[in-house]
């Protein structure tokens, strides 16, 4: 970002991202490109695709369209203009601008030959943006710019990737899951939570949720695991607000107005409201509530 906006004062200064296909050149650039400060420092800004197949008309009037955001009766006038109107209506459309174009995915050096005239010198700090798989293309550009050369990912951030979209649990949906497997003593209960977990009737909720799917199947699981008395008692929290704070005192009041805690057997003695305090205390074991 910080080659984009150094003031060059030269025509043509091309900042370059090299890479090979698929290594995230385009990802870059239009995040670059979308940044705010990079968007407050310029006058205007466009981006064409170009391609193999690289038609010069085509990109020189997708450039002027987004510079000049003309009428419907404009844009009817500018499709008609011929190659040299075309290339010198840019040109003066830009030529008093602080203008940044992105030319992604450019493969030739001879496109860019043929695209060079309608690209001005500009107002001080004027840029193009290159993405390109060819080096030589960058240095033919702009030889006083280094290019930004994306290298491939190594094995272990492969890895993290790969985990990141293959397993995307959050912070909580780990917790839960760590919960939950703590209370599982054998090797048959772990193989019997993973088979529920990717298989069987709990698979279509990463279907129905991208997000939060996995996340969701955690909690069907906790939830599954769960003792009778206790489930009525998690779901009563869906009446709150996320984020909602609640008084620990007043929830188990409530718990017991709506019926779901009652005397345990033969222990009349112990309160309802410390029967209460069991369920929550196992529910913050289970990390399905936390306690401030």
């Amino acid at each position: 970002m910080t080659m984009l906006m150094t003031e060059e004062d030269r025509p043509n200064a091309v900042v370059s991202i090299v890479g090979m296909g698929g290594i995230g050149k385009t990802t870059l650039a239009r995040k670059v490109y979308n940044h705010v400060e990079v968007r407050h420092h310029f006058d205007c800004l466009a981006w064409v695709y170009i391609s193999q197949q690289c038609k010069p008309r085509e990109v020189v009037l997708s450039v002027l369209m987004e510079v000049l955001s003309p009428s419907k009766d404009e844009r009817e006038l500018i499709q008609k203009l011929d190659e040299n109107e075309l290339w010198k209506s840019l040109f003066d459309a830009l030529k008093e601008k602080r203008y940044l174009v992105v030319l992604d995915d450019i493969w030739r050096s001879e496109d860019w030959d043929i695209l060079k005239p309608a690209l001005p010198r500009g107002r001080k700090g004027s840029k193009i943006l290159f993405t390109t798989r060819n080096r030589n293309v960058a240095l033919h550009a702009d030889p006083c710019n280094t290019p930004v050369e994306l290298s491939p990912l190594t094995d272990d951030e492969s890895w993290i990737l790969l985990s990141r979209r293959a397993f995307p649990l959050n912070k909580t949906a780990i917790i839960v899951l760590g919960s939950l497997l703590a209370r599982k003593q054998s090797l048959d209960d772990w193989e019997t939570v993973h088979r529920n977990f990717f298989h069987g009737h709990l698979k279509g909720l990463q279907q129905l949720d991208h997000q939060y799917g996995a996340v969701n199947r955690i909690l069907v699981l906790s939830y599954n695991d769960m003792p009778y008395h206790l489930k009525p008692c998690f779901l009563y929290l869906a009446h709150y607000p996320e984020d909602w704070e609640i008084s620990k005192k007043e929830l188990i009041r409530l718990w017991i107005a709506e019926g779901f805690i009652s005397p345990l057997s033969g222990s009349e003695e112990i309160l309802m409201e410390d029967v209460g305090e069991q369920f929550l205390e196992e529910l913050i074991d289970r990390s399905l509530v936390q306690v401030w």
